[in-house]
């Protein structure tokens, strides 16, 4: 039976959050929307799922001090000092997935910036306790009013021993907003992460850096799917540690501009005996304004890593554009058809119903309808 313990989410939210994976709280283990600076909604459908406000936590649990601000300096940069500075009173979400759980529907967390010109300062921290197993579903929103805003969030995951996240995050922000995002992950011995993130919208400036932290027999597996219309500048800074014997990740970015820029540095760094790892970034331009910068780095800090990556930027094809065409496509099916083969959604695991979102806002951001 689902539990609600707030209900003050409109019909007009839903619908706007459905675009970024939102159903009724039924369909989903549990559910966080926050809205501006507060949480706003928390749902619970399944006994062996906890979420709180973060201030509530902190109250609740002594030890989530102990876990706060533990895998990021709160002295980092200027965003994560003005958001340290709030820890006393912190908004955001706490999520907990108890010991051996197997949680059989998605837990789904949303933000939503409803003031014009507001700032959002969140902090978020998640907990999957030994050998759970759990999807998550995330996304960010505005409505159509808010044209401008900035968003500063920090997120810190800690998977226990063997335990396993899925997770899938869509963004949808306004294009004039400024976006500083921080993710924080530690898997420990034997626990295995996978991450889908889609940023497409058109935003002014999206600053994204994140760090993963890989224990004994770890695995970490991340797609991230960038597209960067005119007037939208994203800047990505991501690094994978494998700390641990025998940890292993793969990181695959796949970035399109259709006028917009795009800088994207990984490193991927082998830090123990027997860990391997890959980077993908492929970069595909549809015009001829804008750009994309990419570069990969690998690091080995020891004898035994194995590390590789693969790199290339490239513009659609005329022949492949001509031929589509021909069969009766129009210019503008046919582009999109090909950038959904190089995105190569299917391979992504995206649930169907957020690979058809995803498509229609590659078209709407294609045609300045975003």
């Amino acid at each position: 039976m689902t539990t609600s313990l707030r209900d003050d989410i409109t019909l007009e939210e839903k619908a706007l959050l459905a675009g970024v994976g939102y159903e009724e709280d039924s369909e989903r283990a549990g559910t966080c929307v926050l809205v501006d600076q507060e949480v706003r909604h928390i749902g619970l459908a399944d006994n062996a799922v906890e979420i709180l406000p973060l201030a509530e936590a902190l109250r609740r649990y002594d030890w989530v001090q102990d876990i706060m601000f533990g895998l990021i300096d709160p002295d980092e940069d200027e965003h994560i000092a003005e958001l340290a500075e709030s820890r006393h009173a912190p908004v955001g979400h706490f999520v907990r997935v108890l010991e051996g759980a197997k949680v059989r529907l998605p837990i789904q967390l949303f933000t939503l910036l409803e003031a014009p010109q507001g700032r959002q300062f969140h902090h978020n921290i998640t907990v999957i306790e030994k050998d759970a197993e759990v999807e998550m579903i995330s996304g960010s929103a505005v409505p159509r009013s808010v044209h401008a805003g900035h968003h500063v969030s920090l997120s810190e995951t800690y998977l226990a021993e063997g335990a396993v996240c899925r997770s899938v995050s869509i963004e949808q922000w306004a294009s004039n907003m400024e976006v500083h995002s921080y993710a924080r992950s530690f898997l420990d011995r034997n626990a295995h992460a996978t991450d889908s993130v889609i940023q497409l919208a058109p935003v002014s400036r999206h600053v994204s850096q994140s760090r993963r932290y890989l224990e004994e027999g770890a695995t970490g597996n991340d797609q991230t799917i960038i597209y960067a219309p005119s007037g939208t500048t994203r800047i990505m800074d991501s690094e994978t540690l494998l700390k641990g014997q025998g940890a292993r990740a793969e990181s695959i970015t796949r970035m399109v501009t259709a006028g917009g820029v795009i800088s994207n540095r990984s490193t991927l760094v082998g830090d123990a005996a027997g860990t391997s790892g890959f980077l993908g970034c492929n970069g595909l331009k549809l015009t001829d304004e804008g750009e994309i910068f990419s570069v990969p780095a690998l690091r080995a800090l020891n004898a035994q890593a194995q590390l590789s990556h693969e790199a290339s930027i490239g513009m659609i094809d005329q022949d492949r554009l001509s031929y589509l065409m021909a069969s009766g496509m129009s210019e503008d099916q046919a582009r999109d058809l090909i950038i959904q083969g190089f995105l190569n959604l299917d391979e992504q695991k995206i649930p169907e119903t957020v690979r058809v979102e995803v498509m229609r806002m590659i078209a709407a951001a294609r045609s300045g309808a975003l």
